[in-house]
């Protein structure tokens, strides 16, 4: 048993973690509605909470909505991990709570797709350091990735989004 946990203890070392902070901040952003509500991908509750197949919440407590959004924080963790995975160099917790925020409002896969993941797989490490420039170049592709269009009404309220990410992954 100890040989098992070291091997547990050993497999989550390098494991990226949320922070309080950062989910603070998502819960701000995304803020709470109670009530379901239609957005460009489906239908969402809560603290941006997507609803999935089976799901048919119409109204919510506080406390449901605090829950829902605990689990889906789970899996932008492991979001997270799964995007920092291959990379050469030890980011900062600013830049792992925005890139949380980005999962959470993009989706993985629509963070993998964008100039922003494309250019962070090609960021120069030297000694475990990040080559400075390469990363805010990086970080500079936050600012306008995947705003919707402005037919929708939300271009605005995204665009500050992404500028205060951009901001918090520069911190």
């Amino acid at each position: 048993t100890v040989f098992i946990l070291l091997v547990v203890c050993l497999i989550n070392a390098n494991a990226y973690t949320i922070s309080n902070k950062g989910k603070k901040q998502i819960m701000l952003r995304e803020s709470c509605s109670l009530t379901v509500y239609k957005d460009n991908t489906g239908y969402s509750i809560g603290y941006g909470h997507r609803l999935k197949k089976g799901e048919n919440y119409k109204k919510i407590s506080k406390t449901k909505a605090k829950q829902l959004f605990k689990e889906d924080i789970k899996s932008v963790e492991a979001s997270v991990n799964r995007i920092l995975k291959d990379i050469k160099f030890k980011p900062t917790q600013n830049f792992i709570d925005g890139l949380a925020d980005l999962v959470y409002n993009c989706g993985e896969a629509g963070v993998k797709k964008s100039k922003f993941y494309k250019r962070l797989c090609r960021c120069r490490v030297k000694n475990g350091k990040v080559n400075q420039n390469d990363l805010n170049y990086t970080i500079a592709t936050v600012k306008t990735m995947r705003l919707p269009s402005s037919k929708t009404g939300l271009k605005d309220g995204v665009a500050k989004r992404r500028y205060e990410i951009h901001k918090q992954m520069l911190s």
